[in-house]
């Protein structure tokens, strides 16, 4: 019983976090038209480029089925990538290292930190927002890829179930790297280098956009050892029937496996450089 009212009261305090980090982002009201819109303007390019390269014609003639095929394996790339939470080159001032450092110049987090709850659910209620965001990018990417490309989709209980599993351990994922990020930003103050070097490795070593098996040996290596290739690969594989590195719930699995691990990892190193931070006095200092 004390333990059902304490994971409901921590519940509770994990959503009034996530509310009040909606209201701050509402008040920048640029930033938070280009959350609820940056997911659009960033696979525009990249569709446009595939499109091109693969010589279709833009003159009013059919779209070939190649073609076609390939805008399905990029939009469905990117959809698990933007799940990712690190996936959209566009949002620089995002996440939870921003959330952070947004406490940390208004010159609120001390005195949050100092408030009778434990203190990762500041950063897990701020997180909670992100997550809510992201989910929201891959809901209407993939509204848009069943209106576009229904009929080359396999949309059957099965691959539902597998794409639906996919996203969930990614978005898992992305709660630790979240939570490691809001670390290094108390350790670094700088709220934008792990999104840098976060993004553009796990960009092009994902297989979000590539064909993996086309990359260069020692870079194919690297992807395999990605953990977001295969919730990316499970994904795509499973809306449409396209070959997957593994056996999709084994990928499945694995993605799971590396959000557990990088969030045990991740709650350790935010609390080590809180608690370091707390005891020489640099958790206020700009």
């Amino acid at each position: 019983m004390a333990s059902t009212r304490k994971f409901t009261s921590n519940f509770a305090i994990t959503v009034h976090i996530a509310a009040r980090e909606l209201l701050i982002q509402t008040r920048y009201r640029n930033k938070f038209f280009s959350d609820l819109t940056s997911h659009f303007l960033g696979i525009a390019p990249i569709l446009l480029i595939t499109i091109a390269f693969s010589g279709s014609s833009v003159n009013g003639s059919p779209v070939s089925e190649v073609t076609r095929y390939q805008t399905l394996f990029v939009v469905l790339g990117y959809t698990a990538f933007v799940a990712f939470g690190y996936g959209n080159p566009l949002m620089l001032y995002t996440g939870m290292a921003w959330g952070i450092s947004e406490e940390v110049e208004t010159g609120t987090i001390e005195r949050n930190f100092l408030a009778p709850v434990p203190r990762t659910l500041l950063v897990v209620g701020i997180g909670s927002y992100y997550i809510a965001l992201y989910a929201f990018h891959v809901i209407t990417l993939v509204l848009i890829a069943v209106f576009l490309l229904g009929s080359e989709m396999v949309l059957t209980t099965g691959s539902i179930l597998i794409a639906g599993l996919s996203i969930f351990g990614l978005l898992f994922l992305s709660i630790g790297l979240g939570v490691a990020s809001a670390g290094l930003y108390l350790f670094l103050r700088d709220s934008h280098l792990f999104l840098l070097a976060v993004h553009r490795p796990f960009m092009v070593f994902s297989g979000a956009f590539f064909i993996i098996e086309v990359l260069p040996t020692p870079f194919q290596w690297v992807a395999r050892v990605n953990p977001v290739t295969y919730g990316i690969d499970a994904f795509r594989g499973s809306l449409s029937e396209s070959d997957t590195l593994l056996a999709p719930w084994m990928e499945v699995v694995i993605i799971y496996g590396a959000g557990l691990a990088v969030l045990i990892l991740g709650i350790w190193f935010f609390k080590s450089v809180l608690n370091r931070q707390f005891r020489t006095g640099e958790l206020t200092r700009l």
